[in-house]
């Protein structure tokens, strides 16, 4: 556990992600398969792409979805040549939501949950942020990099799904250097934080946040 009141020094190894599309499709024509279900439990967010890494694909894989989207409530099942692969969910203004990897078996991965409230950070720094740190402001300690071995590279905007309460944020970039730290926020409903380099010289982070609306995605129809 990492003390709130301590300068942030935990060293572990980032994964960069690289969010691109494949160049080879599926092969669907193994005997051998797994069956992959994507359940949407959030109240609006639409997920628009779904891209996958694994056997037969290159790199990030096409978008699996193609020209459908997942609406929430919805699930879409996806069944993919027995393998490993890891799935990233994406809006249609390309916010990740969260990741997850090595899918090894039948799985149902669900996006969001019920009484959880999206928070989105948009990352338009020059820094490739490694360090999310969300603790409730009652708690004395920073708890766990909510990250893992991921970051939010410049240009990334992320999601993640936590229960209505106040809570202190912070974000550290892959340099240890502080990003954003905002204390007893009450995050009861959506919200969606972009942080932003500044030249004010009065900011000892070099960085300053805003506060925008979660854009609304177009109609699916």
């Amino acid at each position: 556990m990492v003390r709130k009141i301590a300068v942030v020094m935990i060293c572990i190894s980032s994964l960069l992600l690289l969010l691109g599309c494949g160049n080879n499709d599926v092969d669907l024509g193994n005997e051998n398969e797994i069956t992959i279900e994507v359940a949407n439990k959030t109240e609006r967010i639409i997920i628009s792409f779904a891209l996958f890494y694994g056997p037969n694909l290159d790199e990030w894989g096409e978008d699996l979805l193609q020209d459908e989207v997942i609406e929430p409530g919805e699930t879409v099942s996806f069944v993919l040549p027995d393998g490993e692969y890891s799935m990233i969910p994406m809006t249609f203004e390309y916010y990740v939501l969260p990741i997850t990897r090595n899918i090894t078996e039948d799985a149902r991965i669900e996006v969001g949950a019920e009484g959880k409230e999206p928070i989105l950070f948009t990352n338009d720094t020059a820094a490739d942020i490694g360090f999310v740190y969300i603790s409730p402001s009652e708690s004395e300690d920073w708890g766990e990099n909510w990250l893992g071995d991921e970051v939010i590279a410049s240009g990334i905007s992320k999601f993640f799904f936590i229960e209505p309460d106040t809570y202190d944020l912070m974000l550290v970039d892959m340099e240890r250097e502080t990003v954003l730290e905002l204390y007893e926020m009450e995050i009861d409903g959506e919200r969606h934080f972009v942080i932003q380099d500044t030249d004010d010289e009065d900011d000892d982070n070099g960085t300053e946040v805003i506060e925008e609306d979660l854009e609304q995605e177009p109609d699916s129809d």
